[in-house]
């Protein structure tokens, strides 16, 4: 038996050192796959092509469905409408239809025409209603008709809110107490019921996206209230039912075209939250001007609020010129648009100021006029509130009442943006860093000296409003911040003695001073941009296999031999 066991141990040491199948480097696969789908679809073959392509009677279809024909010219005058639309088609490829109720007469004259020109003329002009098909025409009376369209929107209500403000002070009311009788329940309250923050400053920005309601209110204001008129929307079944004139149905079909094209409209946000370690010569913050002509620079006024509710822009001298970025940032923070088209080109001028520290680099995508919400970071329970409760009976008892509420740390960023037709973007911004740290403090309440953990907060944020075309970066900068930093050194030992000990050891003070920025690229995904988002990323894999060096052998990653 041991001779057995031994036998099948060494098989299995024997299998376990068996080479394995030599991997494929995953760059490599990811160039592969990316090619794969980049290919065109193969050919069909030569005999499926001719059964597919029968020729068409009377020339190739256009984009009305019908063939192509020579224009003509022609004229009518006081023509029975009946007859003419019979005599229109005489000789043509096309059928005629005409309802028994249409009526009335026809003058025209028009040169160098096609028939379904003619009939785009005569609705618009005399308001023949028809619809066409593959074989002709169907004249239609212009009386109510029912049309059911299709839209495509999720059935939701969806709010935001961003809030910035800088408080200033308490205002409140504080609650007396009662005093009862031999066993009731008597509570004095420290906390200052109806209290109302007072605001140094402060912008409130609120979204709301309801499509259904304002769909079907838009329709109905539309089409009027008019015996027989109605709209039917079902947003469960995204289905939009319209019952109105030809000429209404038809205005309701071009303003559903149009705001379904631009919902469907989507937009990639980027972005980079740097903190700059300003160098010995930057104390007073970046130099933007320094970014020469590649960088346009507006710093907002102390006035915050403006008579349109934003601050205004002002260009800085220099190099850097103000292209009128409307911003609704504090005193002192201001928003710019690069020139830039990349991230890292503008990170490499940043390092001539100073050390860059990349915190997060987010990225979202989201649809015009909705609102994306990014959030790193933790959630951590502070006392907010403090209270003493009192039941006085047999004896009197008092015990503390202490609420606790979440404070956020990290960082977050919502940004909303639209785009307009020629594919510029408009962004609602709103970053916000935030560093929360306990802070004990000794409070007394009723009589009794409690030590709690309040909350210490470093809040850094803007709230601003900007313009960029598609592709250029939008930098947000002048959120600084001031640290000291004590630093002790002494003499092992003798450093520590007691009464002499400050004689061999010192204290040393550094500052260090520090500037967040936050650069966003919006990217209006049009034909080919996430193809182009895939080839930025296969950058990004090459750029980080050369800094580290790396191959990928046997199934994992392994240093080349030199």
């Amino acid at each position: 038996m041991p001779w057995i066991f031994s036998g099948f141990a060494v098989a299995c040491l024997f299998g376990g050192c068996a080479p394995m199948p030599r991997g494929e480097f995953p760059l490599e696969q990811f160039d592969r796959q990316l090619a794969e789908q980049r290919q065109s679809p193969p050919a069909l073959p030569e005999e499926g092509s001719a059964a597919l392509l029968q020729p068409v009677p009377g020339g190739a279809p256009d984009q009305n469905g019908f063939a192509e024909e020579p224009r003509f010219d022609v004229a009518a005058k006081d023509t029975p409408a009946r007859e003419f639309f019979m005599g229109l088609v005489e000789g043509t490829p096309y059928n005629m239809v005409v309802h028994p109720s249409v009526s009335g007469s026809i003058s025209l004259d028009m040169k160098g025409v096609t028939i379904p020109e003619v009939m785009d003329v005569l609705r618009d002009v005399h308001g023949f209603q028809y619809q066409a098909n593959r074989t002709g025409f169907q004249v239609m009376p212009d009386t109510l008709q029912t049309r059911i369209y299709h839209v495509d929107y999720l059935n939701l209500v969806r709010k935001g809110l961003s809030q910035t403000r800088v408080s200033s002070g308490q205002v409140s009311e504080t609650a007396g107490s009662d005093e009862g009788s031999s066993g009731s329940d008597s509570r004095r309250r420290g906390r200052e019921d109806g209290a109302a923050m007072v605001s140094g400053s402060r912008i409130d920005t609120e979204s709301s996206a309801d499509f259904w309601s304002e769909l079907g209110l838009a329709l109905r204001t539309m089409i009027g209230q008019d015996e027989g008129r109605r709209v039917v929307v079902q947003p469960q079944a995204g289905v939009v039912v319209v019952r109105a004139l030809p000429e209404e149905l038809r205005t309701i079909e071009r303003y559903l075209s149009a705001i379904q094209g631009n919902l469907r409209r989507q937009v990639i946000l980027e972005a980079k939250i740097l903190e700059v370690e300003l160098g010995d010569g930057y104390q007073a913050g970046i130099n933007w001007t320094a970014m020469s002509g590649d960088v346009t620079v507006g710093q907002t006024r102390g006035d915050i609020f403006a008579d349109n509710g934003m601050a205004e822009v002002v260009g800085s001298d220099g190099a850097a010129i103000a292209s009128g970025l409307a911003s609704g940032a504090f005193g002192g923070v201001f928003s710019a648009a690069l020139n830039f088209k990349n991230f890292q080109a503008f990170i490499e001028l940043l390092e001539t100021q100073g050390d860059v520290q990349v915190l997060s680099s987010p990225r979202i995508a989201t649809v015009n006029n909705q609102k994306a919400m990014i959030k790193v970071g933790s959630d951590e329970f502070f006392v907010t509130d403090v209270s003493s409760d009192t039941v006085t009976g047999t004896t009197t008892t008092t015990s503390p009442d202490i609420t606790l509420t979440p404070f956020f740390s990290g960082i977050a960023l919502d940004v909303t943006p639209q785009i307009d037709a020629d594919g510029r973007v408009t962004l609602h911004i709103h970053p916000t860093v935030s560093e929360v740290t306990d802070q004990t403090k000794n409070i007394t309440v009723a009589g009794q000296t409690q030590s709690l953990p309040l909350a210490f907060s470093t809040v850094r944020e803007s709230d601003s409003i900007v313009s960029a075309d598609s592709g250029q970066v939008v930098v947000i900068g002048g959120l600084m911040k001031d640290q000291v930093q004590k630093r002790d050194a002494g003499v092992p030992l003798l450093g520590r003695l007691p009464g002499i000990g400050s004689l061999f050891r010192q204290t040393q003070s550094v500052s260090r001073k520090s500037e967040l920025v936050i650069l966003l690229r919006p990217m209006v995904v049009e034909p080919g941009t996430w193809e182009q988002s895939l080839d930025a990323s296969r950058q990004r894999f090459k750029s980080l296999g050369r800094d580290f060096d790396m191959q990928w052998r046997g199934g994992r990653f392994a240093r080349p031999v030199q």
